[in-house]
């Protein structure tokens, strides 16, 4: 049995979700690591309570942005005929 997908018009919320979702994981772990400097439980708190605040602030941003962004590109990258 195939996994059911999600309609299409999703996509516009889908992407920034999980691009999000990567990119704070990634940059909250690099900064709380110079931060605290050691592998420790008190690194791992630290890591997800930032994770989880920029990434509630990144994704509505990146929903709100991402047409202000695909137009900019628009005007910069000629479409291949």
């Amino acid at each position: 049995m195939r996994p059911r997908k999600l309609p299409s018009h999703y996509g516009r919320y889908v992407m920034p979700l999980i691009l999000t979702f990567l990119m704070t994981f990634a940059v909250a772990g690099i900064s709380t690591w110079i931060a605290v400097e050691s592998w420790s439980v008190f690194f791992l708190k630290s890591w997800m309570k930032s994770w989880m605040v920029s990434w509630v602030i990144a994704f509505p941003a990146m929903v709100m942005l991402m047409p202000v962004t695909q137009r900019i590109v628009a005007l910069i990258v000629r479409k291949d005929q």
